[in-house]
């Protein structure tokens, strides 16, 4: 997988964010702890946990990152109380149990990262009885927005030097969550807290939330801004509010209303937001009881679909292997614990000469399936 090395710098860089997930390790973490960094990327926050006198840290990620991290703790001395697991935290098997279980996949609006399902499955199997997790909940944060750039984020396929043929891909824009950096005085209402997952309890598949918003002043709603405020330990959070005092540098989502509605100081607007994390739909609804307009929306409408691609959402099909499975399954064939990839490379040349149209595509395939399918 390839790793975006300028976003990993902007999340060491900021500065607000290790110093609250450093209060909250040098509170929660103890001499001799064995910790868990899920999603590790730079080991940032495990390195934090190693200076806070964890015993040991298993680095996890999926990731080049992983080397990144393994160079930097190698280069802080510190490699010795630490292990580097490359793979996804959900199929990972530690060796003991931990005390601690820190990430920071809290994404843009608390959840949309995958953040609750990381940590449902860690304090499962990685967490020891009365074991801690960095974080330990999240709130919702969520007002109705007056902003003329994120509209035209969600006009982006309507403008003037856009062909009118492709103008119909404005219900996708409209269907989807667009990462923004709000001014405070694009908020029409006052923020209001939409709802907390805690994440030390069970969570459901599902949330919904719905909340009330006063309109301040005037103006058009195009669409909901929402945003996080992050418990990472008692008396310890964290937050991208564009009211916050001192936010962290992380965006917050601009959530689009198809049409820019008009509003009046004194107005209420009802917002309600649900969320599957398990795969990362949204969706939200935006009613006006004094107009009776009500507007709906998901990512789900929002993702291009091939007719194929529905076909394969559909439970009940048969799978059947397809062409580049098989082709996939030669490969993985001549993996006998013997051969070199230099070797499987020339085998596969060699028995299979017509499996892609070129020999470069033959050699690029084989690489990417050792790559990804043989450690």
């Amino acid at each position: 997988m390839s790793v975006d090395l300028d976003e990993h710098r902007a999340y060491v860089a900021d500065t607000v964010r290790l110093r609250c997930f450093k209060a909250a390790i040098d509170k929660v973490v103890r001499p001799g702890d064995r910790v868990a960094d899920l999603g590790c990327g730079s080991g940032i926050l495990g390195l934090l946990c190693l200076q806070a006198g964890a015993g040991s840290v298993h680095f996890i990620d999926d990731s080049a990152m992983i080397d990144i991290a393994r160079q930097t703790i190698a280069l802080s001395g510190l490699s010795d109380r630490a292990t580097f697991i490359h793979g996804r935290s959900q199929q990972v098997v530690l060796p003991e149990p931990v005390d601690v279980v820190v990430c920071d996949h809290v994404g843009f609006i608390g959840f949309d990262y995958g953040i609750a399902e990381l940590l449902l499955d860690a304090s499962r199997r990685f967490l020891k009885p009365g074991g801690i997790l960095i974080p330990t909940s999240i709130d919702l944060g969520i007002a109705a927005i007056e902003s003329e750039s994120c509209r035209k984020l969600a006009d982006g396929w309507c403008t003037q030097d856009i062909p009118p043929e492709f103008h119909w891909l404005r219900e996708y824009s409209v269907n989807a969550k667009h990462a923004v950096e709000f001014k405070p005085e694009e908020l029409l209402t006052k923020p209001a807290p939409l709802g907390r997952i805690d994440l030390c309890a069970g969570r459901p598949e599902f949330f919904s939330w719905t909340t009330g918003l006063r309109i301040e002043r005037d103006g058009m709603v195009h669409g909901l801004g929402a945003w996080f405020d992050c418990e990472l330990a008692p008396g310890v959070w964290m937050s991208n509010s564009p009211l916050a005092e001192a936010p962290i540098r992380r965006l917050q989502v601009f959530l689009p209303v198809g049409e820019a509605v008009g509003v009046r100081s004194g107005e209420q607007v009802k917002a309600t937001l649900m969320a599957r994390p398990g795969d990362n739909l949204i969706a939200w609804t935006v009613e006006f009881p004094g107009t009776g307009r009500r507007y709906s929306y998901s990512t789900w409408s929002g993702m291009p679909l091939s007719r194929e691609g529905l076909l394969r959402s559909d439970p009940s099909r048969v799978p059947q292997v397809n062409r580049v499975g098989r082709a996939r399954a030669l490969v993985l064939a001549f993996c006998d614990g013997r051969r070199t990839q230099g070797e499987i490379e020339q085998a596969v040349l060699r028995e299979h000469p017509n499996l892609f149209p070129s020999k470069g595509e033959i050699l690029r395939f084989v690489a990417q399936v050792l790559h990804q399918d043989t450690h």
